[in-house]
């Protein structure tokens, strides 16, 4: 049942897309527990992008968790730092220093990552609501 869609820059190598898949699935998978893990990568040309106004700027990938609400905070933490650090990755970002307002300056790599989550009360798969599919654990709800 957990999802991720990730936005990425057209025209990666399949071999980067393949570990992207791979890295993901495992990482969602160990944080859920649960089947039917899916990933699904959306590309998108410079000329569909912008980024603080600047069309086909630099790529900033995002990825979006549509996911039952079971995992901690910290869960939460491990899997966005996996799953970040695979985008990162895949799309060969680098690490950008940026000076804030106040003077300090962050370490980014721009990775937008987003939590969707939905209760196992509203989701089903082949007409079977999820909480009650003998293909999901037992305690997850």
């Amino acid at each position: 049942m957990p999802v991720a869609v990730i936005d990425i820059p057209s025209g990666l190598p399949w071999g980067a897309k393949e570990q992207l898949h791979k890295e993901v699935a495992e990482s969602i998978h160990d944080a859920y527990q649960m089947p039917d893990t899916r990933v699904y990568l959306r590309e998108w040309t410079p000329e569909q992008t912008s980024f603080d106004g600047l069309v086909g700027g630099s790529f900033r990938p995002m990825c979006n968790f549509l996911v039952p609400p079971i995992l901690t905070a910290e869960d939460r933490k491990m899997l966005v730092s996996r799953v970040s650090s695979a985008i990162a990755k895949a799309c060969d970002l680098r690490a950008e220093v940026v000076s804030l307002p106040s003077g300090e300056q962050v370490t980014t790599r721009w990775v937008l990552l987003f939590f969707f989550e939905v209760p196992l009360e509203l989701a089903a798969l082949d007409g079977i609501m999820a909480f009650e599919n003998p293909m999901v654990p037992k305690g997850k709800h």
